[in-house]
């Protein structure tokens, strides 16, 4: 009888684990996406640069990731390791769009100080066209950043989904 309690305990876990919504693989949320970013966020205030290998390697709903860049557009940070060092801040999407431009602006849109530093803390949701993976035609995407000091260098932290 105890070895079915365990059973039961084990199975019930497992089910809370892969209803858990970071762990989705139909659709992800503002919420999700807003929660990870913030916890990324934190993780680059807390530990700096050493932050980045540990935030490259987090996948949630399914297989979106997390980039980071600073406020001039370079890449810091992303799943295709192509572009770490890039500066993509004049990319434009099929609309004409610069959306680099529009995170660092959205970024910027907040200030704040800590031990003696200013820096941009600002944050929100950047509607753009992205071609999915795996496809050439683009697709409405939306992206939610936050801004934060990674030791001494302001960077934004940024995540998105197709809408």
């Amino acid at each position: 009888m105890k070895k079915i309690g365990l059973l039961f305990v084990f199975l019930a876990g497992i089910g809370i684990f892969c209803a858990s919504p970071l762990w989705a693989g139909d659709t992800c949320s503002e919420e999700v996406v807003t929660k990870t970013v913030e916890e990324a966020a934190a993780m680059l205030e807390a530990e700096g640069e050493t932050a980045l290998e540990k935030i490259g390697k987090i996948r949630f709903c399914d297989d979106n990731y997390l980039f980071v860049n600073d406020l001039k557009g370079k890449t810091l940070m992303h799943i295709k390791s192509h572009l770490i060092g890039k500066v993509l801040i004049g990319l434009k999407d099929d609309m004409g769009k610069r959306f680099f431009a529009e995170f660092t602006q959205t970024v910027k849109g907040n200030q704040a100080s800590k031990n003696g530093t200013d820096y941009y803390n600002g944050s929100g949701w950047v509607k753009y066209r992205w071609p999915k993976p795996g496809e050439k035609a683009f697709s409405p995407k939306v992206s939610y950043v936050r801004g934060c000091l990674m030791g001494q260098t302001n960077v934004y932290v940024g995540a998105g989904y197709y809408e």
